[in-house]
C-alpha cells in the first residue's frame, strides 16, 4: 500500500474478483434468501437526483448496513441520553468524558437484570473533513469502535449497536469516555465539526425474553488512562499489556478483542513484502512489511489465541467516493474477535495479578509491523460458588504461524507478482475442577490465509486479492461453547498513475465479503450468521493546491447484499445500492425489517446523482 492513499482508475479491466464461498453449511440459506429477494417489493419511481452541491432540505443519510439488535418486541423500555458533545477545534487527543449512572427511570428495569441494551449514535457534520476513528469506553472497557463519515454539505451518520453483553458494566456507576479526535484548520481547508448524540435504550426482562446468561464481571485490557483514549497504539512487537486480577471463583473466561490498522497499517492487506520493495522506485510510495497480520493474545507471556482480522475499510479508505453514502461493512461498527482463555483459569484464578498482552505480528523485521495498530480487549468472567483448580494438559501452540512468501518479476520489472500464504493451528486443553465438577476444557483454532498481488506501471497500478478463513472453537466437557467460522474474501484494484499531475486523479474497484457464523458465550441471544457481499468502484479528481490537496470531483458506485439470521428464527435481509452521492435502490425484508427499514422512498433516485463536484476559482496555481 502507498504512503498517500490509492490512486487513479483509468481502467477496471483485469480485476480478479473474489467469489469464494464460505465453507460453513449454515451460510447457504442466506445466499438462497438473497437470490429469491423480498416478497412483493414495490417499484420505486425516479425522482430528481441529489448531489453534493444541492441545497437539500434533509441531510444525506450515510449508513453502514447492519443487523438490527434482537430485543423484546412491544415490551416496556426506557431511553436515556448518555452523551452530547461537539468534536471540533481542540478535540484532537481530548476525549469527551462524562459520568455514567445506571438508569433509574420507570420502565428501565433493575440494573444488571436487563434483557437487552442498545446504543444509538447520531453524528451530524457538514463541511470538509477526513474520516476520523472514534472509540467509546465505559469504565475503561472499549464497547464501540467506528469511523466517521467524510461529510457532505449536510450529512448524518447514525447506527445502533447491541451492547447487552456489557451489562455488567452498565449495572454500576462509572465513566463514559469517547475519543473522536478531530482537526479544524482553515489552512488545511478542514471545517467539518462532528456533533454527537449518544443514547442508550434499556429493556427489562420478560417471560418470553429473559435476561441472557452473559458474564458477571468484565475486566479492561486497556491502558486505563483517565483522560486519553484507552486503546493500545502498537508500533512494535511488544504490544500492549494490562494486569488483571481474576477472582478465585471464576468458572469461565473469554477475551474479546478490538483490532484495526491505522496510518501506515490502515491498508495492511495491500502492503508489499519487504523482499520485493527494491523492485520499485521510492516514488511509488509502497509500504512494506507484507500483507499478513496476526493479532495475538498472551497470558503471562504464553500465547493463548489469535485473531486474523477482517479488513475494515474506513469511509475515506482507498477511494472516498466509493463509500458515500453506503459504507464498507464494519466502518461504523467494527467486528470483534474472541479467545476463550478458560483453559488458563488454573493459572489465572489464584487471586494474584496476571499479565494479558495484545500484540500484532506482521512480516517485517524489528519490528514486524509499521506504525501502527489500535488494539484493546476486555476479559469476560462468569463467577460461581466454588474456587477453580486444575491443570493445563495440552499446549500445542507454536510461537509463530507458518508463512511463505514467493514472487516473480518480468524483464525490467514491467510487472511484479507476489504471493503470501499462512497457516495456523493451535490446541490448548485443561482439566478444571469447579462448580460443575471435573471437566475437560478445550480451545482450538484452524486458520488459513492467502494474498496475491500484481503490480504494473512502476508500482502505481496494483491488484490485490486476499482470502482469510478458518474456525475457532471451544468446548467444556464435550459441549461446544464457542464457534466462530468465517471467510473474509477481498479484492482491490487501484491505479495511481495520474496522481502527480497538476490536476491529478485516482480510483479503485473493491470487492469484499464478510461471512461469519458466530456463537459466543460473550454475546447474547444465541448463534448469529452474517453474510455481507459488497462491490464498489470510484474515481477522484484533485485540485492543485500546494501542500494538502483536496478532492474536487469524482464518481462512486457501491452495491451490497446483506443477510443475517439467528438460531431463534430472527432474520434481516437487505439489497441496497448507491451511486454518486445518491441512493439507487433499497430492499429490506425479514423479521427484523421494521427495526431498520429501507431508506425513505423520497431519497431513492434510480439513476444516481451527478457525482461529487466542487467549483474551482479561475486561474491556476502560481498565476
Amino acid at each position: 500500500m502507498r504512503k498517500y492513499g490509492i490512486h487513479l482508475l483509468v481502467l477496471f479491466g483485469g480485476l480478479s474478483l473474489v467469489n469464494a464461498q464460505p465453507n460453513a453449511p449454515e451460510i447457504a440459506p442466506l445466499y438462497a434468501a438473497l437470490a429469491d429477494g423480498p416478497p412483493g417489493f414495490p417499484v420505486i419511481e425516479p425522482r430528481v437526483p441529489l448531489s453534493t452541491n444541492d441545497n437539500t432540505v434533509s441531510p444525506l443519510v450515510d449508513l453502514q448496513v447492519y443487523a438490527p439488535p434482537v430485543v423484546p418486541a412491544g415490551e416496556s423500555k426506557c431511553t436515556v441520553e448518555l452523551l452530547k458533545y461537539e468534536f471540533g477545534e481542540g478535540s484532537y487527543g481530548v476525549p469527551a468524558i462524562v459520568p455514567y449512572d445506571p438508569p433509574s427511570h420507570a420502565g428501565c428495569g433493575e440494573p444488571g437484570g436487563w434483557a437487552a441494551i442498545t446504543l444509538n449514535l447520531t453524528v451530524y457534520s457538514n463541511g470538509t473533513q477526513y474520516d476520523r476513528l472514534s472509540s467509546l469506553y465505559l469504565s475503561h472497557v472499549e464497547i464501540w469502535r467506528h469511523s466517521g463519515a467524510e461529510p457532505t454539505k449536510s450529512g448524518t451518520i447514525w447506527s445502533v449497536k447491541d451492547v447487552t453483553h456489557y451489562s455488567a458494566l452498565f449495572s454500576a456507576p462509572g465513566e463514559l469516555l469517547m475519543d473522536f479526535s478531530n482537526i479544524i484548520s482553515a489552512d488545511l481547508g478542514l471545517d467539518g465539526v462532528f456533533h454527537v448524540t449518544l443514547t442508550g435504550t434499556f429493556y427489562p426482562p420478560t417471560r418470553r425474553f429473559p435476561k441472557p446468561a452473559i458474564s458477571d464481571l468484565i475486566l479492561p485490557v486497556t491502558n486505563l488512562s483517565p483522560n486519553q483514549t484507552n486503546l493500545f497504539a502498537i508500533s512494535d512487537d511488544s504490544g500492549g499489556t494490562a494486569n488483571v486480577t481474576v477472582p478465585r471463583n471464576a468458572q469461565q473466561a473469554v477475551l474479546e478483542i478490538y483490532a484495526s490498522g491505522n496510518s501506515a497499517e490502515e491498508f495492511w492487506y495491500l502492503n508489499t513484502p519487504d523482499e520485493f520493495l527494491p523492485y520499485f522506485p521510492e516514488s511509488a510510495g509502497l509500504i512494506g512489511k507484507g500483507p499478513f497480520r496476526e493479532v495475538q493474545a498472551l497470558v503471562d507471556g504464553r500465547l493463548a489465541g489469535v485473531a486474523w482480522p477482517h479488513a475494515v475499510i474506513y469511509t475515506g479508505g482507498i477511494t472516498p467516493t466509493n463509500w458515500r453514502p453506503l459504507t464498507a461493512y464494519g466502518a461504523y461498527d467494527q467486528p470483534t474477535y474472541f479467545v476463550d482463555v478458560t483453559p488458563f483459569l488454573p493459572l489465572l484464578a489464584d487471586g494474584a495479578e496476571h499479565a494479558i498482552t495484545l500484540r500484532v505480528l506482521g512480516q517485517g523485521q524489528s519490528p514486524s509491523i509499521n506504525s501502527n495498530w489500535y488494539v484493546s480487549g476486555s476479559l469476560h468472567l462468569w463467577l460461581g460458588t466454588s474456587n477453580v483448580s486444575g491443570t493445563i494438559t495440552k499446549y500445542e501452540v507454536s510461537s509463530d504461524p507458518f508463512t511463505k512468501t514467493t514472487g516473480s518479476a518480468s524483464e525490467g520489472n514491467f510487472t511484479v507478482k507476489t504471493s503470501v500464504v499462512a497457516k495456523r493451528s493451535l490446541l490448548i486443553e485443561s482439566v478444571i475442577h469447579g462448580d460443575k465438577g471435573r471437566q475437560t476444557v478445550r480451545f482450538e483454532q484452524h486458520l488459513d490465509y492467502s494474498n496475491d498481488q500484481k503490480y504494473a506501471g512502476a508500482g502505481l497500478v496494483q491488484w490485490g486479492k486476499q482470502l482469510t478463513g478458518g474456525s475457532t472453537t471451544s468446548s467444556y466437557g464435550g459441549r461446544q461453547v464457542l464457534k466462530d467460522a468465517f471467510s473474509f474474501p477481498l479484492s482491490v484494484f487501484s491505479n495511481y498513475s495520474l496522481y502527480d499531475m497538476q490536476f491529478g486523479a485516482y480510483g479503485s474497484a473493491v470487492n469484499q465479503t464478510y461471512s461469519r457464523v458466530l456463537s459466543s458465550p460473550v454475546l447474547a441471544h444465541g448463534t448469529h450468521t452474517t453474510l455481507s457481499i459488497q462491490q464498489a468502484q470510484g474515481t477522484v479528481g484533485m485540485d492543485d493546491a500546494p501542500g494538502l490537496r483536496h478532492a474536487i470531483n469524482g464518481t462512486g458506485a457501491t452495491s451490497q447484499q446483506f443477510a443475517f439470521t439467528t438460531d431463534s428464527g430472527e432474520s434481516y435481509f437487505r439489497r441496497i445500492a448507491a451511486k454518486n452521492d445518491a441512493w439507487v435502490r433499497d430492499e429490506v425484508w425479514g423479521t427484523l425489517r421494521d427495526a431498520e427499514p429501507p431508506v425513505p422512498r423520497e431519497q431513492i433516485f434510480p439513476g444516481g446523482g451527478p457525482g461529487f463536484r466542487r467549483s474551482l476559482a479561475r486561474g491556476r496555481r502560481g498565476e
